[in-house]
């Protein structure tokens, strides 16, 4: 008897429904700084629906088993390789995350980008560097823009996007997050050879409406929104749709 009433408690403590808000919560206590870089930016109720989800059907050993995980690797992963190591599926794509968690989180990077700008002795590193070349174009036209939050919106969000993909591709390759040094010539402006540059707010009515629909065609392919305002830059550009 005693015996059956162990095993029903045991079993009872397996299925007991685990708060996903709290096992979030464990999660940022853990590895907070990690946590931050993984989820920059989404709204506390998203994450914790999506733990609710990635959890479904685990037991309490199965999550302690990942978040041992956790707490061994030193980082915070996505939810859905959480769930993998709950199930004790590890090592897929750990030494990959941990190499993309080395590198700073996309808005100190911005940060940092934003104070070099007016101040060259800051010190940024070569995926910095490497993602505001990228989206050299949009930065260039924040000193002539009449609308200067709108400009500064879609060159901010177009670095971001372009570092992480930076970061993608230098953990691929084997690179680490290092400083960037100028080199010793003169290094010239990163633009357009013969173009002048552009003013995103002084488009004739006709170049206006080309650029909405073309920005428009390229969402519906599913980039954001400043990168296809991005996109459809350059190509009226290379068009040579802009004087």
């Amino acid at each position: 008897m005693n015996t059956m009433v162990s095993n029903l408690t045991n079993t009872q403590a397996e299925i007991q429904p685990v708060k996903s808000a709290q096992l979030v919560a464990v999660f940022k206590s853990i590895v907070p700084r990690s946590f931050e870089k993984t989820f920059d930016g989404m709204p506390t109720e998203a994450i914790n629906t999506a733990m609710k989800i990635c959890i479904d059907g685990l037991t309490r050993d199965q999550i302690n088993l990942g978040l041992a995980q956790v707490r061994d690797n030193g980082f915070c992963p996505d939810l859905a390789m959480f769930r993998k190591w709950c199930l004790g599926v590890v090592g897929f794509g750990t030494e990959q995350q941990r190499a993309i968690d080395s590198f700073k989180g996309r808005n100190a990077a911005l940060a940092n980008i934003v104070k070099w700008r007016g101040n060259e002795n800051t010190k940024i590193t070569t995926a910095e560097r490497e993602a505001y070349v990228r989206s050299i174009e949009l930065f260039q036209v924040l000193n002539t823009a009449n609308n200067y939050e709108r400009s500064a919106y879609y060159a901010y969000e177009a670095f971001k996007e372009n570092y992480m993909d930076v970061v993608k591709e230098f953990v691929e390759q084997g690179l680490t997050q290092e400083i960037w040094k100028k080199p010793d010539v003169i290094e010239p402006p990163v633009r357009l050879p013969g173009k002048p540059e552009s003013k995103l707010d002084q488009h004739t009515p006709e170049q206006e409406k080309w650029l909405k629909a073309k920005t428009k065609e390229l969402v519906d392919t599913g980039l954001s929104y400043p990168v296809a305002m991005f996109k459809a830059m350059s190509e009226m550009r290379e068009m040579g749709k802009v004087a």
